[in-house]
């Protein structure tokens, strides 16, 4: 039954020994990347022991949630001053069919006509609204699936480990001085 399970690497030393380093302070981003590619193939103890042991893995995550964040503010700041002038430009109507309405000299049937043009200016000002309000739900909507999506990636190498292609053989990594593999 044993030869049906796949190997994995279940303490630290073994890792350290398949990454050739003597310990997980100050790794370089390529020994960050080669550790990430045999994370499925460590229990899940002793990757979340070693990803404690170095904040770069940790902050790699942090850093891709604070980068989506930043750039979901920037596009929503710059929907924000577009839908201002949107309801700026609409407001500019507004007043100047208000001081159409202040002439005394307009008949009736021009009273009733401006007032529809302001009700239909109205109307799209609740409009515009109602689009930016369906825009910033589908922003959340987005920034929320961005930041699970970044949560699962790195949740899947820490806990899960596929099977398919696997054969049961740990993964060679390459040597950084010659860039042959073990």
């Amino acid at each position: 039954m044993s030869n049906m399970l796949p190997k994995r690497y279940v303490s630290e030393e073994a890792v350290k020994r398949a990454l050739k380093i003597d310990s997980f302070r100050n790794l370089s981003k390529d020994k960050i990347m080669q550790f990430a590619s045999i994370i499925p193939y460590m229990d899940k103890e002793i990757a979340i022991a070693i990803i404690n042991q170095f904040p770069e893995f940790a902050d790699f995550g942090k850093t891709v949630i604070s980068n989506y964040i930043q750039m979901c503010n920037n596009i929503l700041e710059k929907a924000t001053e577009s839908q201002a002038q949107v309801i700026h430009g609409y407001q500019t109507i507004l007043d100047a069919l208000a001081r159409r309405m202040d002439v005394e000299s307009i008949t009736e049937e021009e009273r009733k006509s401006i007032t529809e043009d302001m009700i239909l200016v109205a109307d799209r000002i609740a409009q515009a609204d109602l689009q930016y309000k369906k825009f910033l739900d589908r922003l959340g909507t987005k920034v929320l699936w961005g930041v699970l999506g970044v949560v699962a990636i790195i949740g899947a190498g820490i806990g899960v480990h596929s099977a398919i292609g696997d054969k049961g053989e740990l993964p060679q990594l390459a040597d950084n001085d010659d860039k042959t593999t073990v």
